[in-house]
């Protein structure tokens, strides 16, 4: 079973299970080069983000992998108005408000700049306060 596909389309458990078989998550399709984050993250399959996450090392930065529009995890979440808050929490944590504001896409975009595009309110307020809970340590 391919990864991207259950990334998108099936529980986490499964999704757990083959990145412990050995599934490369930082597997690309062949259309848009996204990486199964991508696709959890689009799919707003809260459970797959936390496994793939779950696998996040020094060694292998994939969510911070940017797609053919160099957008990130974090620019799809941005581009999309429902993306579930557990999301938003769990790819921050992983990057960081600083990548929110510094990554940039091949639009020259960064994740706020596309959350004020598509007038994501949603995300500009998480954003907002991810960024002030950051500041204030």
């Amino acid at each position: 079973m391919n990864i991207l596909y259950v990334a998108d389309m099936c529980s986490g458990r499964l999704c757990t299970l083959l990145i412990q078989r050995g599934a490369r998550i930082d597997a690309r399709d062949s259309l848009l080069s996204e990486t199964p984050l991508h696709k959890a993250v689009r799919s707003n399959a809260i459970d797959n983000v936390a496994a793939l996450l779950a696998f996040v090392s020094s060694r292998l930065n994939h969510h911070r992998a940017a797609d053919v529009a160099g957008n990130t995890a974090l620019h799809k979440a941005a581009a999309l108005p429902g993306t579930d808050l557990a999301i938003w929490n769990m790819l921050l944590a992983a990057d960081g408000a600083a990548a929110a504001a510094k990554t940039t896409n091949a639009d020259g975009l960064t994740v706020i700049q596309v959350a004020q595009r598509t007038q994501n309110s949603v995300a500009k307020a998480v954003l907002r306060a991810f960024d002030a809970q950051i500041s204030s340590y």
